[in-house]
């Protein structure tokens, strides 16, 4: 008998999966690899909301416990997974800057925002009013997370690739195909519309588009953040998005999805650039920005990990210590994060 069965392979799902793992926890990692929204994750990670001049939820808590839970997974995997950037702001007028000032001053923006103004030039960006500089910011590569994750767990006999059609259920135990388990805990993203347990939660699609641009020309060496970012990847190629979207979860790009990240990164980029390559996905938000964690109010072997939304690589590992801890320590749950928030 294995401790738990993890139902979904994204970022959500596989983070779950390496706090099992450093607890010395049993368990099955279950994917049927479809392309879901952390396929087409940037993996930014940024403690403050810089559309308002905000700090995220629980920001400090939630960096201090993520970029050493990466670190040890980096040492596992042998490979680099984090890519620390500063965030830079790119102003739009004298008003901003002088808002951006005084947000700095904040205590809970202090530790993130610088309070002064950079007047850095970047060779193939338009900034004439400057930029604000975010700290403690960076991208996790999501895509080798998750490959190699998997990798790394099909080695070790905890890993199934494909659907969960060998799920059943008896009064105690929860069994998928020949192996039985003490729980399943399902981190299916935005696919959890379709499951019948949990689709009582007031989960919403977002659709996210990005692209991937070439610019041999655009010398850069931060993020930056002008309506769309601007996000270096390798050999002159760059992110830029993201779009934000509630009501066309259409699976394929859209023409105003395309057009808004066009036009915005026009405004702002001064060098040529040749379009490599369009991405999307569904992302699962919820309606008080807040996570899904906890037990189903009935069945209470079951679990859901759900709702990290943009920003599941900041603030998952984090959660996956609160869902461990709940199970194998009886602790309580944040009330902001547990469903039965909900009830």
């Amino acid at each position: 008998m294995k401790d738990t069965l993890i139902i979904g392979g994204g970022i959500s799902g596989c983070t779950l999966a390496w706090q099992w793992y450093f607890n010395n926890k049993s368990f099955t990692l279950v994917t049927d690899q479809k392309k879901g929204s952390s396929a087409v994750a940037a993996g930014v990670y940024n403690p403050t909301i810089l559309k308002r001049f905000t700090s995220v939820w629980k920001a400090q808590e939630q960096l201090e416990y993520m970029l050493p839970f990466y670190q040890k997974i980096e040492k596992e995997l042998d490979c680099k997974l984090l890519h620390p950037y500063k965030i830079l702001r790119r102003l739009h007028d004298n008003n901003e800057q002088k808002t951006w000032v005084a947000k700095s001053e904040k205590p809970e923006l202090k530790p993130f925002m610088k309070g002064s103004i950079s007047s850095l030039k970047i060779d193939g960006i338009n900034a004439p009013f400057g930029y604000g500089e975010v700290t403690q910011t960076g991208w996790l590569d999501t895509l080798t997370f998750m490959s190699k994750s998997y990798e790394f767990f099909k080695n070790l006999d905890s890993f199934y690739a494909g659907n969960d059609d060998g799920l059943s259920f008896d009064n105690q135990s929860v069994i998928f195909n020949t192996e039985v388990f003490d729980h399943v805990i399902y981190a299916e993203g935005y696919a959890i519309k379709d499951n019948a347990k949990f689709n009582y939660l007031p989960l919403q699609g977002n659709k996210g588009e990005i692209m991937l641009i070439k610019a041999p020309d655009l010398k850069l060496n931060a993020i930056i953040k002008a309506g769309v970012f601007i996000m270096p990847y390798k050999d002159d190629m760059f992110w830029v998005g993201a779009t934000y979207n509630r009501h066309d979860l259409s699976d394929n790009i859209s023409h105003a999805g395309a057009q808004f990240l066009s036009s915005r990164l026009e405004k702002i980029l001064t060098v040529p650039y040749e379009i490599v390559e369009y991405k999307w996905g569904i992302r699962p938000t919820t309606v008080d920005r807040r996570p899904f964690l906890g037990a189903h109010p009935n069945l209470k072997n079951h679990y859901v990990f759900n709702g990290m939304g943009s920003r599941a690589v900041l603030i998952a590992p984090w959660a996956s210590e609160q869902l461990h801890d709940c199970i194998f320590k009886n602790s309580s749950l944040h009330p902001e994060i547990d469903i039965q928030r909900f009830r």
